[in-house]
């Protein structure tokens, strides 16, 4: 193997999440190497996801540990995008309009007063809407919406722009990204550590004084190597892509669809939720179901283009929380996001780069120790 380059901080993965991490590094003087096995956001989940950074709709699904994490990234989320679009140059398409949920159905009533009642149990900002409220809101609603919540902290940013713009921003601080380079080793040097990387062909040495693990879900083999308790695996979603008139302000949600609209006629419609392994295909039965829901609450749907058909893997670990954290001294992992990595991001990398730069650990990251794993195992171990 020869030599490379040589950085501070050499972070694996180029998915949005590997490249926060890095741009904050870089934002703070560091030399900052990110190694992505594919081109930026052609294998990252944040390529295929909607973009939603909705702490106040999530609260139901969320423990209560990551919805604080989340909160916590959420106030920081404005200043965060200020800067990157500042750096790159580029708009990520940040929007704070809220998310608008729909009951069509009496069951759906039903559901949303559960889901109010989480909201209101931890404090969240949500508004109850009559029928008429709803359709005032979305006059392009099906007329049997029969009432909804709007949740005004609710955001979306465009993870396609976004990725787009964390790229520019790693080069305006000098950092350097290095695509369609796989990472087959890591170990330690005398120097720090040494990251193996496979490009065009030839094996060649990254010289490192920490290395940060961000890789998603294509990264499972070598997050295995290294903390081989923690199970992470990849969680299938289709999406849908359509364009055409806009048809909403909102994000719209229903207990069985979202929709998010962007101020171009795009209309991201989401997403299924499939434990199928790494299975790239998009299915006629997914694409109808989908399809279906959308009409139902919105049904101007179905006039509209499907651009778009994909499937992304979401990078979940056994307990579907991320870890962030130090695996041993100068090494750093940032994965299994799930679900949140776009929500999670600034946070995340803020986070980290204390953890990294200043050796400083947040109480906040306790419940996402990557160490939890194997205490977990050694506990199962023990006899009764």
């Amino acid at each position: 193997m020869s030599v490379v380059r040589r950085a501070d901080v050499c972070v694996v993965g180029g998915g949005i999440i590997g490249l926060a991490v890095g741009c904050e590094l870089a934002e703070r003087g560091q030399h900052v190497t990110v190694v992505e096995a594919a081109a930026t956001g052609q294998r990252a989940a944040a390529g295929v996801a909607a973009g939603m950074i909705a702490p106040v709709s999530e609260v139901d699904v969320s423990h209560p540990e990551l919805t604080r994490l989340a909160l916590a990234s959420h106030s920081e989320y404005a200043a965060w995008i200020a800067r990157i679009e500042m750096a790159s140059a580029t708009s990520t398409g940040f929007d704070r309009s809220g998310t608008l949920w729909v009951a069509v159905h009496r069951d759906h009533l039903a559901w949303l007063e559960h889901l109010r009642a989480s909201q209101v149990d931890r404090g969240l900002n949500i508004v109850r809407l009559t029928a008429a409220e709803v359709r005032g809101l979305e006059p392009r609603l099906a007329p049997n919406a029969s009432g909804g919540l709007l949740a005004r902290d609710d955001w979306q940013v465009d993870p396609r722009r976004l990725l787009h713009a964390l790229r520019q921003a790693l080069a305006r601080h000098d950092g350097t990204l290095i695509e369609y380079a796989s990472v087959g080793m890591i170990e330690r040097s005398d120097s720090g550590w040494t990251v193996g990387i496979q490009r065009d062909g030839e094996v060649e040495r990254l010289e490192a004084d920490q290395v940060v693990l961000a890789p998603g879900a294509f990264g499972a083999g070598l997050v295995a190597l290294l903390l081989p308790d923690a199970g992470l695996r990849p969680v299938k979603g289709q999406v849908l892509r359509l364009r055409g008139e806009v048809l909403a302000r909102h994000v719209i949600r229903t207990p069985d669809v979202y929709l998010v609209p962007r101020g171009d006629g795009e209309l991201v419609v989401g997403a299924t939720v499939e434990e199928m392994g790494f299975d790239e295909r998009v299915t006629a039965g997914a694409v109808h179901d989908l399809v279906r829901e959308a009409r139902r609450v919105l049904p101007g749907a179905a006039e509209l283009e499907l651009a778009e058909a994909r499937v992304g893997f979401r990078p979940a670990f056994r307990d579907h929380l991320p870890a962030i954290g130090a695996i041993e001294d100068g090494l750093f992992v940032a994965a299994g996001h799930y679900r949140n990595g776009v929500a999670l991001a600034p946070a995340t990398a803020r986070l980290l780069a204390d953890l990294i730069c200043d050796g400083r650990t947040a109480p906040a990251l306790a419940p996402f120790d990557p160490l939890r794993f194997a205490r977990n195992a050694a506990a199962e171990e023990v006899p009764r």
